[in-house]
């Protein structure tokens, strides 16, 4: 790995280098800006993006949520081979409670050209056979250009067309301090010498452990302009440069699981009135479930087949008696970075600091469209086409909420 030339200076330097981050830098770079990228861990090992259940879907209920859902959705299109985009659509269900709100922003979803079919419980059972219990469906939706992506390789895309147009990715890289004055940031940076253990990864990012030390170096970073794009550790970098953090990281877990009985692989991403979402993934199934009680913090613990007994298997088989026999696999734990109001925080948080991140689940359905905007922002100092003004941190102060129900 190359070392840093200490008199070099960049346009820009994202602190996290996951998808959100990867976005960024591509839009950056292909804009002519020498950037760099700083990761402790450009593998992801313990990254929200690589532990995603790989939904995209614009059937949000704010416009600016639906807006970069549409805009990255549209670039996904342009790449679907590449980043083995499967467009088979989000089929939701609604209860009584849910329905009328569902159908309420309806006509705001298609304004932006996206397509949404209503449903009743027998047309329901007609398009997915396998749902014979339609006890407490009111309705649903069905949006066909919705569906499933690989985060991997749309993570892995981003950053081949940033290191293509000169940007630096720096990998076992932590930022630990900085200096912000009138003229540039300085970042103050370590970096380990070898590939971080799995515990020494633990201790720098999350609670579960103490991990064990590892020898490294010293460096300084120097750029105009810096973004923090570190995703769920996000209030470390905040931290760092003394902004108020917002958000909380939130595990979510997901399981795979084995259903013989039958296969779900015609349909893409299918959400129940119960909160469980699930879709077929390779020869298992795919299904999720947020506990509302979950509490916050920096948690990969995964309760396995107690999880799966007791919160997915029920809300599954309770919608489905094909589901009777299924049985759990393996599974695991990821973060959600929520923020108040369960939208992103983008824009400018200070002078010359810059934010991408809490999106609450929609970094990767997102991230087209957030890095564009950010990359805009940034580089001309204007939103341009992508406009995620209603996402800046002044709105939580100004009471400008753009709160997101459509949460899962």
């Amino acid at each position: 790995m190359a070392a840093i030339d200490p008199r070099e200076r960049f346009d820009a330097v994202m602190i996290g280098g996951g998808i959100i981050g990867s976005a960024v830098a591509m839009g950056l770079a292909e804009r002519g800006l020498r950037v760099a990228i700083a990761d402790v861990d450009l593998s992801g090992r313990l990254s929200s993006s690589e532990k995603n259940a790989g939904g995209v879907r614009a059937t949000w209920w704010q416009p600016v949520n639906v807006a970069l859902c549409r805009a990255s959705i549209a670039y996904y299109e342009s790449i679907r081979d590449e980043v083995g985009f499967r467009q088979k659509g989000y089929l939701w269900l609604y209860d009584e409670a849910t329905w009328p709100q569902a159908c309420a922003h309806l006509e705001m979803q298609r304004s932006f050209g996206h397509r949404i079919a209503t449903l009743t419980p027998a047309e329901v059972a007609r398009r997915v056979p396998e749902i014979d219990r339609l006890d407490a469906i009111a309705g649903a939706t069905f949006s066909p250009a919705d569906g499933l992506i690989n985060p991997n390789l749309l993570k892995e895309h981003y950053r081949a067309r940033a290191r293509a147009a000169g940007a630096q990715f720096l990998d076992r890289t932590l930022v630990h301090a900085a200096i912000v004055d009138a003229g540039e940031v300085r970042l103050q940076c370590w970096q380990a010498a070898a590939p971080l253990s799995d515990a020494g990864l633990t201790r720098l990012m999350t609670e579960d452990g103490p991990g064990a030390a590892e020898p490294g170096r010293l460096f300084e970073l120097r750029a105009s302009a810096v973004a923090i794009t570190t995703g769920a550790w996000s209030d470390n970098a905040q931290r760092i440069f003394g902004l108020r953090n917002y958000s909380e990281a939130i595990r979510r877990q997901i399981c795979l699981a084995d259903n013989r009985a039958a296969s779900f692989a015609a349909y893409g991403m299918i959400v129940d009135t119960s909160g469980v979402y699930f879709h077929n993934e390779g020869v298992h199934i795919l299904a999720g479930y947020s506990p509302p009680d979950t509490p916050p913090g920096h948690h990969f613990t995964y309760d396995g087949e107690a999880f799966f007994i007791d919160q997915v298997w029920p809300r599954m088989y309770a919608r489905m008696s094909c589901c009777e026999r299924m049985r759990h696999v393996t599974g695991w734990a990821g973060l959600y970075e929520v923020s108040p109001d369960r939208s992103a925080i983008i824009g400018r948080a200070a002078p010359r600091i810059f934010e991408a991140h809490s999106f609450s689940g929609r970094g990767v359905m997102q991230s087209y469209g957030a890095g564009q905007a950010l990359a805009n922002l940034i580089a001309r100092g204007e939103w341009g086409a992508f406009d995620a003004a209603a996402l800046t941190r002044e709105r939580f102060a100004d009471n400008r909420l753009v709160f997101e129900e459509l949460h899962i």
